[in-house]
């Protein structure tokens, strides 16, 4: 696995202006038969992962809730683990968001055969220590239309008190799976002195979460 820190912000500057930079990033790269382990980065902390689903407008309602995101993907809840569902309108679009909250060792196994194209279009993370609930993590920029504005007030969640990190997943064209960890300045426990030398993303895809 390769680490590098975005010093240069080379990919949170397309959404934010210098001025309002307080955020770092830093790059995992992996490949996908060898895992990663969440869990050495952020040890101790409780993760709240997402996944998503469009409504299906010629399928009946009835059958198309029964295609929520972690039934479409077969990811079995388990006893120690707490789901959350919730539905919102992306104009005139049914969005089924689930969320598992749960520990990263936890995470790690229950998301780790999603396929770069599920990781890279569906599900992101966010990291929070012991005392934050599902209910503190503000999601009301689902209701923006201006898909523009939705990310940058995605990234600001990290401003909540005991926000740790939030986590992107995509992959490189050599094959490469990659985990974006954007944390806080300053804030940060992934050490590393490797830096990005260039602006890499023409040869990576990262997408835009819940960007509907």
């Amino acid at each position: 696995m390769k680490k590098y820190r975005d010093i240069h912000h080379y990919y949170l500057s397309n959404f934010f202006k210098h001025s309002e930079l307080s955020y770092d990033s830093f790059w995992l790269f992996y490949n996908h038969e060898d895992g990663i382990q969440m869990e050495d980065f952020f040890p101790d902390q409780q993760v709240y992962s997402f996944l998503w689903e469009y409504s299906d407008p010629d399928i009946l309602i009835k059958i198309d809730e029964w295609k929520r995101a972690f039934r479409r993907n077969n990811i079995e809840i388990v006893q120690e683990a707490k789901l959350h569902t919730q539905n919102y309108l992306s104009g005139e679009r049914k969005v089924y968001l689930d969320c598992l909250e749960t520990s990263f060792i936890t995470a790690d196994e229950k998301f780790k055969d999603l396929t770069a194209y599920d990781a890279g279009q569906r599900f992101v993370q966010i990291v929070g220590d012991e005392n934050i609930s599902f209910t503190d993590i503000d999601l009301s920029f689902l209701e923006l239309t201006d898909t523009a504005d939705k990310f940058p007030a995605l990234i600001r969640i990290l401003d909540t008190d005991g926000i740790q990190a939030l986590i992107l997943n995509g992959y490189h064209h050599r094959g490469e799976f990659l985990k974006v960890c954007i944390m806080k300045s300053g804030k940060t426990c992934l050490k590393t002195t490797e830096t990005l030398p260039l602006p890499i993303f023409e040869n990576t895809y990262v997408a835009m979460p819940f960007n509907w």
